[in-house]
């Protein structure tokens, strides 16, 4: 069987995708994916479920032989991150993805190619309508929205399932099976100030250019937080110089490490010298504890000015400070049984000022449920401490490593079939769906594979076809194993 499954190409799986490429289907615009995977459920007479959100489940039964083996859950999603060249006149809304291959990979001109998680669905579509496939009973879900917090997985009925194993197929790297994340939390702690315009002497003071970079798959590389690093040069100062905020600002997401940040503060005119004297030493101290990749690109500088602005009093400036500096912040804790796993870890991702307030955005993960509740409680306390408030959004729980995972068994046994070698095992410090799916359905086992793609969610990305053959032999290969 193994050896028929080797022979097998994937011309289905990339006629799928490209039909997938020429439907926009950004995140909160997945309706017209459901419309096609809908139609091609009733085309191919299986049943289907498909919920208010667009989620949609199909099912198909076990081929002959397969009928006493457990069910399994094949699943990815269909949104995709919309990034376009600065150049590209790209609709994401109207136009279809423009292919091209180039030296074995496939990519989009100009814009991001959704192969994350596209090809899932691709996958999917192509055993679904196979006639000569083993497999067990099988349940397909195709989800919604897990690029913008894994609002699909979050709001699916999983009442409709029976699944006792997950493969889930949005993984990024061939030959790698994940087999744990994390869970998280968003955190907002709003700080309310009051502002009075003055006229007066200010600084500028920015931090750009820093690597930056993923706050899950990347919190243990010591990159620096632009938001610390300014939290740091403002507490220096404040403890010799009179400062008062104007503005804290900078970061994207709360799951980027902040690569940018700038703060605003009014300071005495017959301290501008010494302050900024002080100021220069402060960089250069700063400066030279950086990681080597933030000292590549990253600058820290500043600039003089003198106008009317909004600025706070003296205590509020502190209280911001506090919130700058002692709120938690990197790695917490490793993975006992993976000590190369960061187990829990909190980013402040954003920094916002309006009109009457201050707002630090919060990303706390872990796979340990309780230890990512101590990180909230932390937080809880600082806003507390500093007369500030907080909200909470977002929850997702995390997928803890089970040692015994038949979904894991069945990955190794028919990698090492295909390829004479034993795959790696790992998790990952990041949110995956297969945590929110395992919160549901407490007894499947799971794990999460998927060809090798590179620079997602830019327009560089791209993904390789042979990469995606193995896969999908490697997937048609753990349909086909009966038992351990």
């Amino acid at each position: 069987m193994i050896a028929e499954l080797q022979n097998r190409e994937p011309q289905g799986v990339l006629r799928h995708f490209s039909a997938i490429c020429a439907i926009p289907h950004g995140s909160y615009h997945e309706e017209k994916i459901a419309d096609m995977l809908v139609d091609f459920a009733k085309a191919h007479g299986l049943w289907y479920y498909r919920d208010a959100m667009h989620n949609v489940l199909i099912k198909k039964a076990a081929t002959e032989g397969y009928e006493n083996e457990p069910t399994v859950l094949l699943q990815g999603h269909t949104d995709m991150v919309c990034v376009k060249r600065a150049s590209s006149t790209h609709d994401f809304e109207n136009d279809a993805l423009q292919l091209r291959v180039e030296d074995g990979w496939l990519s989009a001109t100009d814009t991001t190619l959704g192969a994350d998680d596209g090809i899932a669905v691709a996958m999917m579509l192509a055993i679904l309508e196979s006639t000569d496939i083993p497999h067990p009973a099988l349940e397909c879900l195709f989800t919604v929205q897990e690029e913008v917090g894994l609002g699909g997985a979050a709001g699916f009925d999983y009442s409709h399932m029976e699944a006792k194993l997950l493969y889930n197929l949005d993984s990024e790297d061939e030959g790698v099976g994940t087999v744990s994340c994390a869970g998280g939390i968003r955190c907002d702690i709003t700080k309310k100030v009051t502002f009075a315009t003055e006229q007066t002497p200010y600084i500028t003071l920015s931090v750009t250019g820093f690597k930056g970079g993923h706050s899950g798959a990347e919190i243990h590389l010591s990159r620096g937080s632009a938001h610390r690093v300014v939290g740091h040069m403002l507490a220096r100062i404040a403890e010799k110089f009179e400062i008062r905020i104007s503005s804290l600002t900078g970061g994207e997401m709360d799951n980027a490490i902040p690569r940018d940040c700038s703060a605003v503060f009014a300071y005495r005119r017959e301290d501008e010298a010494a302050l900024c004297a002080c100021l220069d030493t402060v960089i250069s101290e700063q400066m030279a504890v950086l990681s080597a990749d933030d000292r590549v690109s990253g600058k820290i500088v500043y600039e003089k000015g003198v106008g009317d602005i909004c600025v706070t009093d003296t205590k509020t400036t502190g209280e911001l400070l506090s919130l700058l500096l002692l709120t938690p912040n990197g790695v917490f804790s490793i993975c006992e049984d993976m000590p190369a796993l960061v187990e829990s870890s909190c980013n402040m991702g954003v920094l916002q000022t309006s009109e009457g307030a201050v707002t630090f955005g919060f990303l706390a993960r872990s796979s340990v449920e309780t230890k990512k509740e101590d990180i909230r409680v932390r937080l809880a306390l600082c806003a507390a401490q500093c007369g500030a408030e907080v909200e909470y959004s977002g929850a997702y729980p995390g997928w803890a490593y089970d040692k015994s995972s038949e979904a894991e068994a069945r990955y190794v046994k028919a990698y090492e079939m295909l390829y004479g070698k034993r795959p790696r095992v790992e998790a990952i410090h990041a949110g995956l769906e297969c945590g929110l799916i395992k919160h549901a359905l407490p007894h499947i086992g799971a794990i999460s594979i998927g060809p090798n793609m590179r620079d997602i969610h830019t327009p560089d990305e791209r993904i390789e076809l042979d990469s995606i053959a193995r896969v999908y032999k490697t997937v048609l290969s753990m349909l086909a194993i009966k038992g351990r």
